[in-house]
């Protein structure tokens, strides 16, 4: 029951987070759908979330992926690295805090 809770609560986060980076609530909880969109928002080709597949260095796609997704938000690094290891607990802080989404763009270098 406390998961369904908390699962329930992450994806309001994550509804309300996709909104402040312009795109539509829905897109933010469908799963495969979501990762694409953060992808093609941060690096301009969502196809990159194929890096994912890839033993091991999956682990530091996903890092970068939240580290970038941190920085759009104009938050530091150690909150992207919160991001990663307590997703449920920083998404929250994204989604219903008053950070403002910038930019993603500095994410494609």
């Amino acid at each position: 029951m406390l998961s369904l809770i908390v699962s329930i609560i992450v994806a309001a986060a994550q509804w309300q987070y996709f909104k402040k980076m312009g795109h539509e609530g829905w897109e933010g909880i469908i799963p495969i759908y979501s990762t694409y969109v953060i992808f093609q928002e941060l690096y301009g080709n969502g196809w990159r979330m194929l890096l994912l597949l890839i033993p091991l260095f999956n682990i530091f796609v996903i890092f970068k992926l939240n580290i970038d997704l941190a920085h759009a938000f104009n938050l530091n690094t150690g909150f992207g690295i919160g991001l990663t290891l307590l997703a449920p607990i920083f998404s929250c802080i994204l989604g219903f805090g008053s950070s403002i989404y910038r930019d993603g763009s500095m994410a494609r270098v």
